[in-house]
């Protein structure tokens, strides 16, 4: 298709292409469906970027349209390939499109940060200067990685809690990071409103009591300029609140339904367990949604 030398582009068979190591590169499902829908009325215009090493062919940008292509079932998809020096250089090149293409969560980012420190030993200064970014912002996103607990850190790649209350959340001490992000998530508090609270729960001369009604009823605890302040227009009513919470749900059973249609699940290194409860939860769920409803 064409080629000079640092690149060339081709198409390329999606069984050729593989993930990169320690880098969770992901898309959301809006940004999947529509590269699907838009591929099959014009075809897939826009290229993954993959780099060659002796022959293996690693994503490193563009997984919208992989995705895309993997629900797809499409064989073949086009591909810029560069030329690159190694995995370090890929993370690098994979943070820095993530500006143009919006495939890394901040999470990825984060792993793909505190990967190249630790594995590579590339100084923090060195991978700000790359990527156009201050040492604060580096420190804070390493922080999500090394500090923020896994719970939180998924709730966070679903679009749940914000990266920047995260930074904040990753703060507190790991036992009270989840029930607070449940909290926040439950209560739509605004970034500003963590920051406080985060601040507030830090301070050495708040009593347990207090500390207690941050973490579980953390809007209890706001001061009243802060308490009734939200989204300008936002509607927090019950009902609004309610449709909300159903809408995150359908999106999520969305998700993990593409997930289970994908999935080899001689593969999967998934907890029975968890599968239970998440079964007998949504059994629970449903009782009660008819009983509510349905009567009758």
């Amino acid at each position: 298709m064409g080629s000079n030398g640092d690149y060339r582009l081709e198409l390329v068979s999606t069984r050729l292409i593989k993930r990169m190591p320690g880098l969770n590169l992901c898309a959301s499902q809006k940004g999947v469906a529509k590269v699907r829908d838009l591929s099959r009325k014009r075809g897939y215009y826009k290229p993954v970027i993959l780099s060659d090493s002796q022959g293996c062919m690693t994503l490193i940008a563009g997984a919208a349209t992989f995705e895309a292509c993997l629900e797809d079932k499409a064989r073949n998809v086009p591909a810029l390939i560069v030329r690159t020096e190694g995995e370090a250089d890929n993370l690098i090149f994979s943070l820095q499109s993530t500006e143009l293409d919006d495939s890394l969560s901040a999470i990825a980012t984060s792993a793909a940060i505190t990967r190249l420190i630790d594995t590579y030993s590339i100084p923090r200064k060195q991978i700000a200067e790359a990527l156009g970014k201050s040492p604060a912002w580096i420190n804070k996103m390493e922080n999500l990685s090394r500090r923020l607990n896994g719970t939180v850190q998924e709730m966070v790649a679903r679009g749940q809690i914000a990266p920047r209350s995260a930074q904040e959340i990753a703060r507190l001490p790991d036992e009270v990071q989840t029930p607070f992000a449940v909290s926040a998530v439950n209560e739509f508090l605004s970034k500003e409103n963590v920051i406080y609270l985060v601040n507030r729960y830090l301070n050495q001369d708040i009593g347990h009591e207090e500390r207690d009604r941050i973490i579980n009823t953390p809007k209890l605890a706001l001061p009243n300029e802060l308490r009734h302040r939200g989204r300008m227009g936002r509607d927090n009513s019950e009902s609004a609140r309610l449709s909300r919470a159903i809408a995150r749900c359908l999106d999520d059973v969305s998700y993990l339904s593409g997930l289970l249609t994908r999935i080899d699940i001689g593969e999967a290194a998934i907890r029975i367990s968890d599968v239970e409860v998440l079964t007998n939860s949504l059994a629970t769920l449903h009782q009660q949604l008819q009983v509510i409803f349905l009567p009758g």
